[in-house]
């Protein structure tokens, strides 16, 4: 018995070891560059460190849309534990560096992640994203949707068709022909000037979703709804 005693109090001691640098490594100050300081004071959780993970060089990481919470560490000084205060939170689309990295027990069958996030606090290591951050351009933020449709029947012009835009601007559309079977798929991909003549060198009756519409292929642009259009050059008004 005597023995089993010792072997467990020689587990939780190296446990304890890896855990107090924490104590350290973690900023008790919360007046930093980055984090929001949050002004109502919050109770901390105190949890059991399963596990600690400190990189030799940092691991670069970054958040997205969220802003995720800070969290104040505080290990104890005569047990495997720490206490984790929020204090703020992370800016949103912001790369940052994480040092080190502990698992702990939130219940009997639950553990949690957290990383040390260098000069701000502990952070849930689910909430960030390896890697620098990265802003998307516009064309990767705004998602377009593609139709496919079927050709009922297409026709080219020998001679290119004079038509013309009115106030409106509309919709020109990619279109990506299959190899193997009478489809097309559109996509938007900009729009027509508004007042401006166009030639259009083919014309085509499409089908989906139980709906037949005419397009027009506007020479130079793509195409574009033949109703959005208006046959002849344009002409500004007196």
């Amino acid at each position: 018995m005597e023995e089993i005693h010792m072997k467990k109090s020689v587990t939780l001691l190296s446990v304890f070891a890896l855990a107090l640098p924490l104590a350290v490594a973690t900023p008790v100050s919360a007046a930093t560059t980055t984090a929001t300081t949050t002004a109502a004071t919050v109770k901390g959780n105190t949890y059991t460190i399963n596990k600690v993970n400190t990189f030799k060089t940092a691991k670069t990481v970054h958040t997205k849309d969220a802003k995720p919470v800070v969290y104040k560490g505080a290990v104890a000084a005569d047990r495997p534990t720490i206490t984790l205060t929020a204090k703020g939170k992370l800016k949103a689309g912001t790369t940052y560096k994480v040092t080190k990295q502990i698992t702990v027990k939130l219940n009997a069958k639950k553990t949690q992640k957290y990383s040390l996030v260098k000069g701000q606090g502990w952070v849930k290591s689910s909430q960030l994203t390896a890697g620098k951050f990265k802003a998307a351009s516009s064309a990767k933020k705004t998602q377009v949707k593609a139709t496919t449709y079927t050709v009922v029947n297409r026709q080219t012009f020998k001679t290119a068709k004079n038509f013309h835009t009115k106030d409106a601007k509309p919709v020109v559309y990619k279109g990506a022909v299959a190899a193997d079977k009478p489809t097309i798929t559109l996509t938007a991909n900009g729009k027509l000037k508004a007042g401006t003549t166009y030639k259009v060198t083919q014309q085509a009756k499409l089908k989906a979703n139980k709906k037949t519409n005419t397009f027009s292929y506007v020479k130079g642009q793509g195409w574009v709804l033949k109703s959005a259009l208006t046959a002849g050059k344009f002409q500004a008004a007196d």
